[in-house]
């Protein structure tokens, strides 16, 4: 079952406008095309239309939809009631894309919403988004470093990320327990088969649950003796320093094998 809709909707508002500045300003001049992915009460909607042609607010909650369309009513804004989880993109996005993201988006759904976008290089060019402090530098964290799972190589099958700036829980309504940061991903398309890729993001799904183990005892079934040295990677490695590249390398190989 999905998360209940109360904590769906559980959002943290932004209220810093120095922040919301700093967002806006990390996006590109081109496209002139920005989905703002709940938009709350606005804090970046205003500076969105403030510099681009064309905002397109998606919005979970029915009870802000409304007052968004009376505050910031412009022939440039388009309020849509939408769930950034489950919405068709393909609708939604495709006819004028590309598109850039910025969106301030809850803790309970942030990995999952940037699940979604990552491979859509066809519909978005870049994301600017606010994220926990702690998913947001498992996005954009390197082999062998804190934090380097699954979601960082799915960031690197897809993006480039630049994490942008931290931000102070004093700039949200309620006040969360938490730090927040923002990143910058440029999407791109990924240089691999998809069906060689989602193996490999398997394989390492299935691997980094023992990330403190050797290659060669985490793997689960064992690989053949070989297998792994012939995937160019040290059995005694461990799979949190394993890059992109060696999982796929890795699922390739043990799928000769197999």
């Amino acid at each position: 079952m999905g998360r209940p809709k109360r904590r769906r909707l559980g959002q943290n508002f932004l209220v810093d406008d120095s922040v919301a500045e700093r967002i806006v300003a990390a996006l590109t001049v081109s496209p002139s095309r920005v989905l703002e992915i709940g938009p709350g009460r606005g804090a970046l909607t205003q500076p969105l239309l403030d510099r681009f042609d064309r905002v397109l607010a998606l919005e979970l909650d029915p009870n802000l939809i409304s007052p968004l369309r009376r505050h910031f009513g412009s022939d440039g804004l388009e309020v849509r009631q939408g769930d950034a989880l489950t919405e068709d993109l393909e609708s939604l996005l495709k006819a004028e894309s590309p598109w850039q993201v910025a969106a301030n988006l809850p803790y309970s759904v942030g990995t999952a919403i940037l699940r979604r976008l990552l491979p859509r290089h066809d519909l978005i060019q870049r994301i600017v988004v606010m994220l926990q402090r702690e998913v947001a530098h498992r996005v954009v964290a390197r082999p062998g470093g804190k934090g380097h799972g699954l979601l960082a190589l799915e960031r690197a099958a897809w993006a480039e990320a630049t994490l942008l700036f931290d931000v102070s829980p004093k700039a949200f309504r309620p006040v969360p327990r938490v730090m927040s940061s923002v990143v910058i991903l440029d999407l791109k398309p990924s240089p691999y088969d998809p069906a060689v890729l989602e193996g490999a993001l398997a394989l390492a799904a299935r691997t980094l649950t023992k990330p403190r183990k050797m290659l060669s005892n985490a793997i689960a079934p064992p690989p053949e003796a070989g297998c792994i040295e012939s995937a160019g990677l040290a059995p005694d490695a461990r799979p949190g320093t394993l890059q992109l590249e060696g999982w796929v390398r890795l699922a390739e190989a043990l799928g000769k094998i197999a």
